[in-house]
């Protein structure tokens, strides 16, 4: 079983330089990357700017011997590129900031220091609206960024009404959802089209999120969206449950917690679609993950193991690749989280470091030079599962020298009310 782990650690640093800011790590050292409203780790990092809630950033360094790391914000546009105002226009305080007091690990397998931040703080705080992405580095080499997290803060200035239904342009009933909503504006704000930029994702996903949607009708005091192909999303299944936060009480798609020297292995129970099964509701919280450990009641008691998923199959697909995807990983299709087939087991294989708790993936189909994965494929998809939708609203006024997308709304619609 070592193999596994020497496999992982064993993965190439991603490099960085993209032009859009995500949530992820750049040191394979750092684990476990959070970003959540107050203690809610299930909730969106998206705060309101007229309140008194905060954002929570946490991670783990993978060893008891951490540098010292900082950290620094800077405002983004609506996709995530960085905006081009001066960083003094959009926070007060200084844009540098040490991690006060990291948790280092006591009674674990795996060695790690904790680090957690919250804003806004005595130290920095953002003061625009609009989308945030902090940048961890160390300090003894601060241009070398070691994570990025993404987080947002909203200045709400409309409402929205909105309904999913099985109505879609592919027909009615199959395995799509069609999602409409219509934007009410206020005194405070009218804008034309041109002005907004309305980003939509289903339950965080960024592979089929929809970016350029225009308004299908315009009234004096309202926007309707109902796009019948942009709007019109892949039902899905509801995810796959784990919770390994006890060695024996566990729960979900686990066969059996094993112990190989030195460290413990979660074997996933293998994936698998029933064809003509039909829907069947399971309890889930739309691919969100919580780090908790029963019985214990210190953070840096929580262990960390290593997840074996399987999806047997005679012979691997040739027109793409199979991924497991949930909020783990920010929901990203990369190769940390692509399956391996194993040709002599007749079966996709994947190993991965996670921190012990609770947690919902997929397993999903991407075909060979798209971007948007399905499991139509691997575990079937149907129109009545429950799914959430996530509405960013952005503005920036015509006319002006505010150059950066505000946010003005931010709403979550379920596929069941």
């Amino acid at each position: 079983m070592k193999k596994f782990l020497v496999f992982l650690l064993l993965l190439p640093q991603w490099i960085w330089g993209a032009s859009s800011y995500r949530t992820r790590a750049y040191d394979d050292k750092i684990q476990t990357v959070q970003l959540f409203l107050n203690d809610n780790q299930l909730d969106y990092p998206v705060l309101d700017k007229n309140s008194s809630d905060y954002i929570t950033v946490a991670f783990d360094y993978m060893s008891s011997n951490y540098p010292h790391l900082a950290y620094k914000l800077e405002l983004c546009n609506a996709d995530w590129t960085p905006s081009a105002l001066n960083e003094m226009e959009y926070l007060e305080g200084i844009n540098e900031v040490v991690f006060d007091n990291p948790i280092v690990s006591t009674n674990t397998k795996f060695d790690y220091a904790h680090f957690s931040a919250r804003f806004p703080n005595e130290n920095l705080t953002p003061t625009l609206s609009g989308n945030y992405v902090i940048k961890v580095y160390n300090t003894d080499e601060p241009d070398k960024i070691l994570m990025t997290g993404c987080f947002s803060l909203c200045d709400y200035q409309l409402s929205l009404n909105g309904n999913v239904s099985g109505k879609s342009v592919y027909g009615v009933n199959n395995i799509y959802q069609h999602l409409t909503f219509e934007l009410l504006f206020s005194d405070k704000l009218s804008p034309m089209q041109e002005e907004l930029k309305v980003v939509v994702r289903q339950n965080g996903r960024h592979d089929n999120e929809v970016f350029d949607l225009k308004p299908t009708y315009i009234k004096p005091s309202s926007m309707i969206f109902e796009d019948e192909r942009k709007l019109s999303f892949e039902g899905g299944r509801e995810y796959n449950v784990l919770d390994f936060s006890h060695r024996f009480r566990y729960s979900g798609r686990i066969e059996r917690i094993a112990y190989y020297e030195p460290y413990y292995h979660v074997e996933v129970m293998p994936g698998k679609y029933v064809e003509g099964k039909g829907y069947t509701f399971d309890k889930d919280v739309n691919g969100h993950f919580k780090v908790h450990a029963q019985d214990i009641w210190s953070e840096a008691e929580i262990d960390y193991s290593i997840v074996h998923f399987v999806y047997p199959r005679e012979d691997p697909w040739l027109d793409g690749s199979v991924y497991v995807m949930g909020g783990f990983n920010d929901n990203w299709l990369e190769e940390k989280n692509k399956m391996v087939y194993n040709f002599e087991r007749h079966q996709y294989e994947l190993a991965l470091i996670l921190k012990n708790g609770g947690y919902n993936y997929q397993y999903v189909f991407l075909p060979s030079g798209l971007k948007v994965a399905s499991n139509d494929r691997t575990e079937g998809s149907y129109w009545e599962t429950e799914n959430s939708y996530q509405i960013y609203v952005y503005y920036r006024p015509l006319g002006t020298n505010y150059d950066h997308d505000q946010l003005v709304g931010f709403y979550e619609i379920s596929s069941q009310k």
